[in-house]
């Protein structure tokens, strides 16, 4: 995930169209989408690769990567869903029963950035060699969180696979545009496949709406060159991974004197509330209480909002007026120590910085003694419902094998090698934890960045994909710019703003919770 998309207006028209704009307009910051153009397979290039930390299961077990799914059967499986999880990985069956020797197009919406691209071109062309009955037209360039998907879907032309973050494909699915894919796959095979953090991002109540292919949330990058655990155990007598705010102020007055170089590029002026739910929660604050209402105006927001703000104009600390392109120039030429970022970009640092890339978890707040908890999301794939795409039975029962397969081991596996993405498939998340245990990735360095970007599973919330919270990135975003970039109004009245605005929206929309 690319992480995710980082203008909106919200009306009360159609409730799912109000929700996806308003995520999409957000996740629009975190990753531009250029047009998206139409091809057909590409790329025939294997790679493998190894690798291993602190773990989000608990189960443990070796695999060798491949690029080719291979599974025995032992039995002839049902023809009528759900199916298992095995039995779509098995292209015999695959073709030859389920499609009856047919051949059968599906579309998909590929929303990868360029380093997933790469192993998503490598799985593609594997899975079209093993699956010669299904024909892949593939949308690339497309944003991830797009509300074009919603407009295509209300025309029924939405394609048949599309990846799409937890959150998003969550009001995407209440919204009827999304297959109830734990209707067509035994939930039970779901549930052994994937981590449970994963599973879980991709349920609402007790359905599933998506295969996840990965774990995603965003961590603490800094520069060695700056910033070390040599100089934090000297300045404090603790690693850069058990560091506070209030040591955080004097490292960054030490790096800014020092160096001459921006302690933090971090462009709070473009949020749109992603990045900043993590020191929200770690200030003691929430998005919703037990019953779904908002809770954004508290003394936690207003305290949140005004240590960025003091960070930026006041301390000097925090670069001002940065997008996440320019963060990520800044520190990639070596003129921020920190910036905030997720694993799908760790690529583009690992290149940039080499030996002096660091990661550690989002500081503890000083005020409060709570960590600042980013969102624990996934992204993954999903399958429009018929009335969305117009698909026919055959194209659903392609599509499933195309996401069983996108979300494989092996495919997994390509995500991680390619770009670092962290699996959610239960075989390739052991495989990079025996990986990182041993201290076997290569370079050798990299064992310790893993080591700390898996340390912040242990800090993080979960992902709200309730439809309400597709109102919280527009309302945020307004009142945040109003007090943080044009400074018109004060933290205080941006909280309150920022709460009332998610309210009427809900009550417009009929999605008030029931008392």
């Amino acid at each position: 995930m690319k992480g995710l998309g980082r203008t909106a207006s919200i009306a009360i028209v159609v409730v799912v169209v109000i929700i996806i704009v308003a995520a999409a307009l957000y996740y629009a910051t975190m990753k531009p989408s250029p047009p998206p153009s139409t091809s057909t397979v590409v790329s025939t290039t294997t790679s493998l690769v190894t690798t291993t930390a602190t773990s989000l299961v608990t189960t443990t077990s070796t695999a060798t990567t491949t690029s080719v799914v291979t599974v025995t059967t032992t039995s002839t499986p049902p023809t009528t869903p759900p199916f298992s999880l095995s039995s779509l990985l098995d292209p015999n069956f695959v073709c030859n029963q389920l499609l009856g020797g047919k051949t059968v197009t599906i579309t998909v919406w590929d929303t990868y950035g360029p380093p997933e691209d790469q192993a998503f071109n490598v799985t593609l062309a594997s899975f079209t060699q093993a699956y010669p009955c299904i024909k892949v037209q593939v949308t690339r360039g497309v944003g991830i969180a797009t509300a074009n998907f919603v407009s295509a879907a209300k025309a029924g032309q939405a394609p048949n696979v599309y990846r799409d973050t937890s959150d998003d494909a969550g009001k995407l699915f209440a919204g009827g545009l999304l297959l109830n894919i734990s209707k067509y796959i035994n939930p039970a095979d779901i549930n052994a496949a994937y981590i449970p953090v994963a599973v879980k991002n991709f349920m609402l109540g007790s359905s599933i709406y998506g295969l996840p292919d990965n774990v995603n949330y965003i961590v603490m990058y800094y520069n060695k060159k700056f910033l070390n655990d040599a100089l934090t155990q000297k300045m404090f007598g603790v690693g850069v991974d058990q560091l506070n705010t209030n040591q955080l102020l004097q490292l960054c007055q030490y790096i800014n004197s020092t160096y001459k170089v921006w302690c933090v590029a971090y462009g709070a002026g473009q949020e749109w509330g992603y990045r900043f739910a993590a020191w929200f929660t770690g200030f003691g604050g929430r998005i919703f209480d037990e019953r779904g209402m908002p809770q954004l105006n508290s003394s936690a927001m207003v305290k949140a909002m005004e240590f960025w703000y003091n960070m930026t104009y006041v301390w000097n600390y925090n670069a001002p007026g940065v997008t996440p392109s320019l963060e990520q120039q800044l520190f990639t030429q070596n003129m921020t120590a920190i910036i905030f970022d997720g694993p799908w970009d760790l690529k583009i640092y690992q290149k940039a910085l080499g030996p002096n890339l660091g990661a550690a978890p989002l500081p503890t707040i000083s005020m409060t003694g709570m960590r600042a908890a980013p969102f624990i999301g996934s992204t993954g794939w999903v399958i429009a419902s018929p009335q969305a795409s117009g698909a026919s039975q055959q194209q659903i029962y392609a599509s499933l094998a195309f996401i069983a397969y996108v979300t494989s081991k092996d495919a997994e596996m390509n995500l991680w090698n390619f770009a670092g993405d962290l699996p959610a498939q239960k075989q390739a998340y052991d495989t990079v934890m025996t990986l990182l245990s041993s201290g076997g990735l290569q370079p050798a360095y990299m064992n310790d960045v893993y080591k700390g970007i898996l340390e912040q599973a242990q800090y993080g919330q979960k992902f709200p994909n309730v439809p309400q919270m597709g109102f919280y990135w527009p309302c945020f975003h307004q009142y945040f710019t109003l007090y943080f970039a044009n400074r018109t109004i004060s933290a205080a009245q941006a909280a309150q703003e920022m709460e009332s605005c998610m309210i009427s929206n809900m009550q417009q929309a009929g999605l008030m919770p029931s008392s």
